[in-house]
Order: structure tokens, then C-alpha cells, then sequence
């Protein structure tokens, strides 16, 4: 299975690793990663060197170039 990272915005607009979990596809990790990002916060989602897309502020999910 797919290893995928959560990276949140910290303090200075700066990224900080959230969480690493694994899933049986991407569509498998947004569903993961939305759960979280509902909470508030805003991030990226990430497989390897792969950018799967952003999280903003209010928990929407616009996909990136990958």
C-alpha cells in the first residue's frame, strides 16, 4: 500500500509533518485526510514526491499537480 503524508501550515505559513498513514489508493487518502483537516487547519497532501492537492482553511480540498 501507498505511504501518504500530511503536511499542516504552522506558524510562518511553514509546513509541519501532521501525520504518516498508508492507504489503498488516493481517493482512499482524501477521504483519510478530509476526517482530519474538518477539524480546522489548513495543509497538503502528499504520496512520495507527489503533490495529491491542498486543504484549505475551511476544510476544502483542491487537488495538485500529480
Amino acid at each position: 500500500m501507498p505511504s501518504y503524508r500530511i503536511y499542516r501550515v504552522g506558524g510562518g505559513g511553514r509546513l509541519v509533518l501532521g501525520e504518516t498513514f498508508t492507504a489503498a489508493s488516493d481517493a482512499e487518502a482524501v477521504e483519510h485526510a478530509a476526517v482530519l483537516f474538518r477539524k480546522g487547519g489548513e495543509g497538503e497532501l502528499w504520496c512520495g514526491g507527489r503533490l495529491l492537492g491542498r486543504f484549505s482553511k475551511l476544510g476544502v480540498f483542491t487537488p495538485g499537480v500529480g
